[in-house]
């Protein structure tokens, strides 16, 4: 009987040793930090954007620009700028000072761009870190499982043959292939360590539930995510197609409430996958966001061509 006490000990220990935990390191708590959010909110309210509608405003633009150069133009408010611009025909002061606003809203949207793009390749990187971790740890701890549930086999055979007594021999038999088959099950089906991610600022969240009431992204990036001829089939506008997107790719065409609390409120308890997942999210989205300069670029070069 003290042999099946030694084997009762020693599994429990292992089975004590595979649940799944919540990591909490200095590793762990420097990257849940979200170290990638700005230092400072941006207050786009007092940014001076031209709204006011000159006459016949609509035909010198559709004169001069193609229907995306215009929406481009609305989406970053230089379009009374540059109907101003086009009625001017000598080169003056006033058609100076024009071009000069023009170009620093040009100016200031990249610069838009390249920052949130910024925080988002940041956010991809460190969440990545994470789930590397994350990942490396669940390795290991297989790894341990398959070494001791072979060693644990080897003990019991040779146990059973130096152990006289048969009902011990019998016992100590079935409890180590029982031992030795219940952690081979766990490196089959490992739980795996998680992590507690909380996210003080969601950039999914705005994509998943359309909203920006949070100002997290600025207007004009926000109208031009939100216009269907920005995007290549026409359909669906940007938000749409990177939301149909995750949907599809990231949770198999459904969603839980559950899940989607997890990845676009406050965030939760995530393991390695959800943790890759996210990552790779962030950094789909990143890549979107940076593709807006293409629009840009083509707004400037008509620019310099008029």
């Amino acid at each position: 009987m003290k042999q099946l006490k030694i084997f009762i000990v020693l599994f429990a220990t292992a089975l004590a040793c595979s649940c799944s935990t919540v990591l909490n390191s200095p590793k762990i708590e420097y990257l849940t930090s979200n170290y990638c959010q700005p230092t400072i909110d941006y207050d786009y309210s007092k940014l001076e954007v031209s709204q006011t509608k000159l006459p016949k405003q609509d035909s010198i633009l559709n004169a001069n620009l193609s229907q995306h150069d215009i929406l481009i133009s609305n989406a970053i408010g230089i379009e009374t700028y540059l109907t101003e611009y086009l009625q001017i025909k000598k080169d003056t002061l006033k058609k100076l000072v024009l071009k000069q606003k023009i170009t620093d809203r040009l100016i200031l949207t990249g610069i838009e761009i390249n920052a949130l793009a910024s925080e988002l390749d940041c956010n991809g990187e460190r969440i990545n870190k994470l789930a590397y971790y994350v990942n490396g740890i669940n390795n290991k701890k297989t790894k341990n499982l398959t070494v001791a549930s072979v060693t644990i086999g080897a003990l019991t055979t040779v146990a059973t043959v130096l152990i006289k007594n048969n009902n011990s021999s019998n016992i100590v038999g079935v409890s180590g292939g029982l031992l030795s088959a219940g952690l081979g099950a766990m490196t089959i089906s490992p739980k795996g360590k998680k992590i507690n991610l909380k996210l003080q600022r969601n950039l999914l969240r705005n994509i998943w539930f359309n909203d920006n009431s949070n100002g997290a992204y600025p207007r004009s990036i926000w109208a031009i995510l939100n216009e269907k001829q920005f995007s290549n089939s026409g359909k669906n506008d940007l938000q749409e197609s990177i939301k149909n997107r995750w949907l599809q790719y990231n949770f198999d065409g459904k969603i839980d409430s559950e899940t989607e609390k997890l990845f676009f409120y406050d965030g939760g308890i995530y393991n390695a996958d959800d943790l890759y997942s996210r990552a790779n999210m962030l950094n789909e989205l990143q890549a979107t966001i940076r593709s807006l300069e293409q629009d840009l670029k083509s707004l400037s070069v008509k620019l310099n061509l008029i």
